[in-house]
């Protein structure tokens, strides 16, 4: 069987959370919330529980079972955010809680909901972009879509990543590479931060 690479683009994402069952969007936004979690702890300053860490980094995540997540999630999320956080983080902080928040609005559907999981994720790993690689004024280099439609290296990653994953997920294949998929994008993360902070 030859290997036919993935067609990674906007298009393809877009495509595949149009066509994916239930069961492949919980899973992946599964994913994206396991992304974000280091955002989350450095909005809050405080460690998520680790039975809300193992199940996300897992995947062993169904309807009901996310649900509890993001109870869990959103119980963090409502107190008040740490004094620590850095402003070059707010915006991203902003928008991982925005994906969390979301879930608890009126009419609640999952593939709106994973559309803008997804699409938030991508804008945090393209402001990353921005705060990592700064303009000569050591000013922040923003990537408005109009302007700039090429992808930052970041959001190229994230991406690539995205449409692989919903790829194995719509195959019902893959465990062992979604699972690194998982923890390689929450590494990614984790380690943006570190080098954001300083």
């Amino acid at each position: 069987m030859n290997y036919v690479p993935l067609d990674v683009s906007h298009a393809s994402l877009a495509q595949a959370l149009r066509t994916a069952r239930e069961v492949a969007l919980v899973r992946f936004t599964a994913m994206c919330l396991c992304k974000v979690m280091p955002l989350i702890e450095a909005r809050t300053g405080r460690r998520i529980d680790e039975r809300v860490t193992k199940r996300l980094r897992s995947l062993k995540v169904e309807r009901e079972s996310l649900v509890e997540v993001l109870e869990v999630l959103r119980e963090i999320l409502d107190r008040p955010p740490s004094e620590g956080v850095c402003d070059e983080l707010s915006e991203a902080c902003s928008m991982a809680a925005e994906m969390v928040l979301r879930a608890f609005g009126n009419g609640f559907r999952i593939r709106e909901w994973a559309n803008w999981c997804s699409t938030l994720v991508l804008d945090i790993h393209q402001e990353f972009d921005a705060l990592l690689h700064p303009r000569d004024d050591g000013a922040p280099i923003f990537y408005p879509t109009p302007e700039q439609p090429e992808l930052t290296p970041m959001e190229a990653l994230e991406l690539r990543d995205q449409v692989a994953a919903l790829n194995l997920l719509r195959q019902g294949v893959g465990s062992d590479q979604l699972r690194t998929i998982n923890e390689e994008g929450n590494s990614r993360v984790a380690s943006a931060l570190i080098r954001i902070v300083g």
